[in-house]
């Protein structure tokens, strides 16, 4: 039902708006540590790098918008993809350009944010 994904790489606010709206799934190949520090919420993570792993969890019948550091393998993996026959974008400028278009990404930049809050007394 959902809009055809016809652009091979997104600016971030066209990627938003395909998440917000039209379910988009965001694949994430950045290291655990980038990841950590900031991902758009409901990003998928391929562990050890094991891509089909990674694409069990994913819809082939929604969008997937491919995020990196920047350094252009997005744009690879999203090609995979497409040849997969999954409807795949790199996301333009990687989280670099998501992260300086001010977009939400999870956790946010908070103050109070010191490494990830486990539930009970070491936590609150």
């Amino acid at each position: 039902m959902g809009s055809e994904l016809n652009e091979e790489e997104l600016e971030p606010d066209r990627a938003r708006e395909l998440i917000a709206s039209e379910g988009a799934q965001t694949l994430d190949l950045r290291d655990d540590d980038e990841f950590a520090d900031a991902h758009i919420a409901g990003a998928v993570r391929p562990e050890g790098g094991d891509l089909d792993r990674a694409l069990e969890s994913l819809d082939e019948d929604k969008p997937v918008v491919v995020v990196c550091g920047g350094d252009g393998r997005s744009a690879e993996v999203a090609a995979d993809l497409r040849e997969r026959g999954y409807q795949a974008a790199a996301l333009k400028g990687g989280m670099k350009g998501w992260a300086g278009d001010k977009l939400p990404t999870i956790p946010r930049d908070t103050e109070e944010f010191h490494g990830p809050r486990r539930p009970g007394p070491l936590g609150s």
